[in-house]
């Protein structure tokens, strides 16, 4: 059955049609591929700027953390070498208190004698002072 030039025309008119339709659904499906694909490098670099600029907060954040604790432990230090010396303060006052407890203390056991100067003075002469000298 031999082929016209009709039919062969037909026929390559269908396959260069075909073609076109080929190319043209290609050329649809790429395109869609492409702009799906810009949309999602688009999304994650708009996701990377804002992971971004909260680690930036995050940062400035643990900074500001980081001076206030090393004030805190520079007024915790302070505090405590008040502390210290305010304690050795009382020591000392409570000392000071337990000497003077102790001579109150002998001195209520002291008796005391009525005894006049000329009295005192003529005891002091018997051991070798007088009042006088």
């Amino acid at each position: 059955m031999p082929i016209g030039n009709r039919e062969l025309f037909i026929a390559a008119a269908a396959l260069a049609v075909a073609v076109v339709v080929i190319v043209v659904v290609v050329s649809a499906v790429s395109d869609a591929r492409t702009a799906r694909l810009e949309r999602e490098v688009e999304a994650a670099k708009q996701r990377a700027e804002a992971a971004e600029n909260a680690a930036a907060k995050l940062e400035t954040a643990a900074v500001e953390y980081k001076q206030k604790t090393e004030y805190l432990e520079k007024s915790l230090a302070e505090i405590q070498a008040i502390a210290r010396r305010q304690d050795e303060e009382l020591e000392n006052i409570n000392a000071d208190v337990d000497s003077a407890r102790g001579n109150f203390e002998r001195a209520k056991r002291v008796r005391s004698v009525a005894a006049t100067a000329e009295e005192l003075c003529g005891k002091l002469a018997q051991v070798g002072h007088g009042c006088w000298e």
